[in-house]
């Protein structure tokens, strides 16, 4: 990873604290939920690539059930990277229509459910398992079922586990020591890349190799925690790859949901350039000086380049023949330029040529700075109290309905 810093410096004193926040959580002296950072169990991942195989030979559609990071991981990696085209989630929404439309695409197709929850307790997933279990059982029997139906849940007794116990479906682990949103190379991430046809070995592997870059990830998180410090309130991650959309979906909960707390925290926001220099750019240029922005560029993409045109009529010329990584190189550091100017510091991160190794250490990268910037600004990177303020307040809600009907 190259990490480059424009139209601001780095705090030394953040910066110290980042080091000495990675060598702590390196060491295991912050928290017990840091089982993320541990190697993959081979066991594990040869279970999801074996079970993945089996749910894509055997089915034309895979619908992974989960919300926040039990989907949000594995969605980002399949749009990021090609893949057979079989993932549908479901679990993340409690729109009628949404589910009519998904199981109208089911209707007629053999299809498998994979669920992801660690308490089996929360609402949208557990509305959304029930109306994929109905579908699949109504559909192949509860006996037949019970062999495309996976799993992945606490190893501890949950609601969703009594379910899966109780039927007969293949069970996964998602240890107690990963939270859902560092779980993407856990089984609740590495299964649904298996089924999509995704070489889950390389993808951890590429994780692996983030170590390496140990100096980006203390300077990321310098760099924000400097820039929180001077006044900014929001992080505006800009990919240069439209595949990455959802990426910066995961990057939002990744983020907002580690740092968020205690009065503290940026708000992040995500783009994807250039299309949206035509909707936000104004903002990003001339608007209050709120934010900072992170741009995240791919290099090497497809060789295509600008097609030659014999009449001059498009002002377009200097372009012919230039292959079009390179037009985004030049377009992005001229983005940059005019953000500076603007009083927008620029962080730039480079991940080189996109791979299926380079996502995995892509995604262990920010992880990593992720829970370094929390515990530089001196929160718990790993819980999230806010979000199971309104869990309560829904199971109450239905509590109290329960009972009124009873």
């Amino acid at each position: 990873m190259k990490f480059d810093a424009h139209g601001f410096e780095i705090s030394k004193s953040v910066l110290a604290k980042a080091s000495r926040a990675y060598d702590d959580l390196s060491a295991g002296r912050v928290s017990d939920m840091t089982g993320w950072l541990n190697a993959a169990d081979g066991d594990v991942i040869a279970r999801c690539a074996d079970l993945g195989a089996k749910f894509a030979e055997d089915s034309e559609l895979i619908v992974v059930v989960g919300i926040g990071g039990s989907y949000l991981g594995a969605k980002a990696v399949t749009e990021l990277l090609p893949n057979n085209g079989k993932l549908r989630f479901a679990g993340n929404t409690l729109s009628g229509a949404y589910y009519e439309k998904l199981l109208r695409e089911l209707d007629g197709k053999d299809f498998s459910v994979i669920a992801v929850s660690k308490s089996g307790s929360t609402v949208e997933p557990g509305i959304g398992f029930r109306v994929m279990e109905q579908a699949i059982i109504g559909r192949y029997g509860r006996s037949n079922a019970r062999e495309r139906v996976a799993v992945v849940t606490s190893p501890e007794h949950t609601l969703l586990g009594d379910i899966c116990d109780a039927n007969g479906y293949t069970r996964l682990i998602l240890p107690d020591n990963i939270g859902g949103r560092y779980s993407i190379f856990s089984a609740a991430g590495l299964l649904p890349i298996a089924s999509s046809g995704i070489d889950a070995v390389a993808f951890v592997q590429g994780a692996e190799s983030a170590a390496a870059n140990r100096g980006a990830i203390i300077s990321y998180a310098a760099a924000r925690q400097t820039l929180y410090r001077s006044g900014k309130k929001i992080e505006v991650l800009s990919v240069w790859e439209p595949n990455a959309r959802w990426l910066g979906e995961w990057y939002k909960q990744l983020f907002g949901e580690s740092e968020g707390k205690d009065g503290k925290g940026l708000f992040p926001v995500s783009l994807e350039l250039p299309a949206d220099l035509h909707s936000m750019g104004q903002y990003m240029q001339d608007a209050e000086r709120l934010m900072f922005e992170t741009m995240l560029c791919f290099s090497g993409t497809a060789g295509i380049t600008v097609p030659k045109r014999e009449e001059k009529v498009d002002n377009l010329d200097a372009f012919s023949g230039v292959r079009l990584d390179e037009v985004t190189r030049s377009v992005k550091d001229a983005v940059i330029a005019a953000h500076v100017e603007g009083r927008v510091p620029v962080i730039e991160l480079t991940p080189g040529e996109l791979t299926t190794q380079s996502a995995g250490a892509l995604m262990r990268f920010m992880m990593t700075s992720c829970a370094v910037s929390g515990l530089t600004m001196g929160v718990n990177p790993f819980d999230q109290p806010g979000v199971e303020v309104y869990k309560s307040k829904v199971r109450l809600l239905f509590e109290g309905k329960d009972r009124c009907e009873d």
